[in-house]
């Protein structure tokens, strides 16, 4: 097991132990066992002190004064019954977003060492000067111990400035793809069911370390690969489109609408939903500006008759009359 996967594992076994103190509050032989665990390893209670930490910012932990307060008396108030509507999914799905908003995944910020929030982009200058400048709703987990330079992208994308250095090869890690590189400039993404990488400058290597099968031997300035469903694409494009969110930019060139839809909806607060499948087929090209991405949303859809209705600040729904 690499040191990553054991960081891995203590961060799951810091959240179940929480997990267990929270649905047992008041049992005293499990919480004896958590303080065995926690003694037995330094870095098992430096585990479970930051779950306790990231479970308060979601407002899920109890204070631990909370046997003090008493149980508050609870009055049923019988509801007027309504019948049901045309609509019953939108009210379904507002709720829906408005958890997805105020209570983010809680194992994602256990993992992740640097986080941007939907519409935010930051940049992170690592220990050895290289530098990682990460897009919205994007999260890293950096490892630089021993002899290595490790960084695994949990989410999102970020493109990468790396500072040459030979005797510390410097990583990229994705699922089980592992980008190995010494001194270069490109992009990696992580979306569902796939992941790319753009080579600004220089050359990396990818491989698939699960299946120890390698993708590219020398992905170099100008190649772009995808790796979906197991099946690797190399091909070319403008070194000077890499990562062109940098710039604000989506760069569609023949993309289906609901590979974009899912793009955008990275910048926006809520949820957006593409009722239309036949619509999210549809194939178009341009560059939307990801500064005002419910804009974007209504040009990416409007050439093929789609329309945008919002309700609210949370919700977008996609679809053609």
């Amino acid at each position: 097991m690499t040191s990553a996967d054991r960081v891995s594992s203590r961060r799951d076994q810091a959240l179940d132990w929480l997990l267990r103190i929270q649905q047992a509050p008041h049992d005293a032989q499990l919480r004896a066992e958590l303080a065995q665990w926690c003694a037995s390893d330094v870095a098992n209670a430096q585990a479970y002190g930051k779950a306790e930490r990231v479970w308060r910012l979601t407002g899920q932990l109890a204070p631990a004064t909370v046997e003090q307060w008493p149980e508050p008396t609870a009055t049923v108030v019988p509801l007027p019954k309504r019948k049901p509507t045309r609509r019953w999914w939108l009210g379904a799905a507002v709720a829906a977003c408005l958890m997805v908003a105020v209570a983010p995944s809680l194992s994602l910020r256990l993992q992740a060492d640097y986080r941007t929030a939907q519409g935010e982009t930051r940049d992170v200058t690592l220990a050895d000067g290289s530098v990682v400048q990460m897009d919205s709703d994007t999260a890293i987990a950096v490892d630089y111990s021993g002899n290595h330079r490790n960084v695994k992208l949990l989410a999102g994308q970020a493109f990468f400035e790396v500072t040459p250095d030979k005797t510390k090869p410097f990583h990229v890690r994705v699922d089980d793809v592992q980008v190995t590189v010494t001194g270069t400039a490109f992009n990696v993404e992580l979306r569902p069911g796939r992941m790319g990488v753009d080579v600004q400058h220089g050359s990396v290597r990818v491989e698939d370390t699960a299946k120890a099968q390698v993708l590219a031997a020398a992905l170099t300035a100008g190649q772009k690969l995808r790796y979906v469903q197991g099946q690797a694409q190399v091909l070319p494009f403008q070194p000077s489109q890499a990562a062109a969110w940098r710039q604000g930019q989506l760069i569609a060139d023949e993309t289906p609408v609901a590979e974009l839809v899912a793009e955008l909806a990275r910048y926006l607060p809520g949820k957006v939903l593409l009722r239309d499948d036949a619509l999210g087929v549809k194939r178009v090209s341009g560059v939307y500006d990801l500064r005002k991405p419910e804009a974007a949303l209504r040009a990416v859809v409007r050439p093929h008759g789609g329309q945008v209705e919002s309700y609210g600040p949370w919700l977008w729904v996609l679809s053609r009359p």
